[in-house]
């Protein structure tokens, strides 16, 4: 596992960018590549790769950590000391922002959506309350962030700051530098012999965040690198696409010597048939994809996101005959168990309208992982 580093890889190739974007070390980075020689003999895939991002902190890992560097930075800059952001009840990046937002002195205000309830959306709910977040259940998207700005009138910021308000998964601009800078992470990895130059680098589109700053990043690190998203919600092309352009005009406002670029849909590959049949509902293909990389290689991955994006990546490798390419999977989970944290919790302790997630039956096809 990496270090704490001293600054975002990003800055270092282009440092006009530091000190005018804000930016703090919160995981350990860089994050681990290995080898996943069983399972490329199972595919017969002679050079498969996994970028262990739910390695990348021992408190709470996964690649949230890495857009969490750069938004709670400015929330710090910005002197806030409560953070609003959310996404459905088992939502990982709302759990993300909550346990670094607390170390950082910060409260968490989640708005939370419904999802399918499963093991790992209650652990989060638990692991929500315990780390002190105020949770607040709504069941319309559009309304997400107001009813937070209401709720804290009701609970009275302290010493009268703002609240910071993160978007769903963190993917704003800013936000999406995390990935930007996790590209020139690999290319450092590529040119210290860690690994070949991935031909193909496989990696889940949720909210995007993660697959447009890789995708960008790859770019403006020259890597040949041809980044497949694989769809767990609702990631489309022309979403995407309009979203890269944002992040590459962010950058570019910031230093203009960066080399021009702008992206079309036609330009990227998002595979839309592994969701299943809504977001966070589990899939036969992906629960398969999880039990084969977990006995094979002892890495675990999750039925929502990491599990879906396999199983896309195993069939696209198979229906395009890529065997004989270098491939990488970004592993996106985290994979640090607080569960001895939540043991004696009750959930009726939790707000009453999460209640019910606790007592509605497992899922179909959940892994018992």
């Amino acid at each position: 596992m990496g270090n704490v580093t001293e600054t975002a890889l990003l800055f270092e190739t282009y440092p006009k960018l530091k000190g005018k974007i804000p930016w703090m070390p919160l995981g350990n980075f860089p994050t681990p590549v290995q080898k996943l020689d069983n399972l490329g003999k199972e595919i017969g895939a002679g050079s498969f790769y996994v970028k262990r991002d739910d390695l990348s902190s021992s408190i709470y890992g996964g690649n949230k950590i890495r857009k969490l560097e750069f938004l709670l930075a400015e929330a710090k800059q910005k002197g806030a000391n409560t953070l609003i952001t959310g996404g459905g009840i088992g939502s990982n990046f709302s759990l993300a922002t909550t346990i670094h937002g607390q170390r950082l002195g910060m409260r968490t205000v989640l708005i939370l959506m419904d999802q399918p309830t499963a093991e790992y959306a209650k652990k989060n709910m638990l692991l929500d309350y315990y780390h002190q977040a105020k949770m607040l259940k709504t069941s319309r998207r559009l309304r997400l962030f107001t009813i937070g700005y209401q709720f804290l009138i009701n609970i009275k910021p302290l010493k009268g700051k703002l609240p910071y308000l993160i978007p769903i998964g963190g993917s704003s601009e800013l936000g999406s530098l995390g990935f930007v800078n996790a590209a020139f992470e690999l290319k450092k990895q590529v040119e210290t012999g860690i690994l070949p130059e991935p031909d193909y680098l496989f990696v889940s589109a949720g909210s995007l965040g993660t697959f447009c700053g890789l995708w960008l990043g790859c770019q403006v690190a020259n890597l040949k690198t041809k980044v497949v998203g694989v769809n767990v919600s609702s990631a489309n092309t022309v979403g995407a696409a309009t979203k890269i352009n944002k992040i590459y005009q962010y950058l570019w406002k910031t230093d203009p010597g960066l080399p021009r670029l702008k992206v079309s849909s036609s330009d990227l590959t998002i595979l839309k048939d592994y969701r299943g049949e809504r977001y966070a509902r589990f899939t036969k293909e992906g629960m398969e994809a999880i039990l084969l990389m977990h006995s094979l290689e002892k890495i675990k991955l999750d039925g929502t996101y990491s599990g879906k994006t396999l199983a896309g990546a195993l069939d696209y490798i198979k229906k395009n005959h890529l065997e004989d390419k270098v491939l990488l999977f970004w592993n996106t989970y985290n994979s640090v168990d607080l569960s001895h944290l939540i043991k004696d919790i009750d959930y009726h302790k939790l707000p009453t309208p999460f209640h019910k997630y606790f007592e509605l039956p497992k899922q179909e096809f959940e892994a018992p992982l």
